[in-house]
């Protein structure tokens, strides 16, 4: 790995130490009855965890490995621009539509965008996305959701 994956993982462990040091000033609580830091503590363990895990990965990998990343080109602008552009459509249809028929229909074009699967499988993940998330934001977490002119 490379000497920034170190440096940003050391940057990144003394944060999360810091962030958790703090939460505990501010008081955790119980899992009953939370507190105000307890958010905020979990995630700087978490964030911990990950940093310390790249941390050793770093010097135990010893090769030379590629970056991940390869750069824009045309098609892969093109791409990034109509993904931005259908998020910011989804984000006006959503009230027009309703959540879950939104959902569906932005998590399949994005699917039909990025895979090359057979039609009755993209529906099917489609259709599992939308349902999982009404199903969890909805049902499980009580949230109000945009019905659109669809009445469920």
């Amino acid at each position: 790995m490379k000497k920034s994956d170190r440096g940003s993982a050391l940057f990144f462990l003394l944060l999360s130490l810091f962030i958790s040091q703090q939460s505990v000033g501010i008081g955790l609580g119980t899992l009953r009855k939370p507190g105000p830091g307890l958010l905020s503590f979990c995630i700087g363990s978490g964030m911990a965890l990950l940093s310390l895990w790249l941390l050793i990965h770093s010097f135990l990998r010893r090769e030379k490995q590629t970056d991940a990343l390869e750069p824009l080109t045309g098609a892969n602008k093109t791409r990034l621009f109509i993904v931005s552009l259908s998020l910011f459509v989804y984000a006006f249809a959503v009230n027009w539509l309703g959540f879950v028929l939104a959902t569906f229909i932005f998590t399949l074009f994005l699917l039909w965008l990025m895979e090359s699967k057979k039609w009755w499988l993209l529906i099917t993940q489609a259709a599992c996305i939308a349902i999982g998330n009404y199903l969890f934001f909805e049902q499980w977490l009580g949230l109000s959701l945009p019905k659109g002119f669809l009445t469920w």
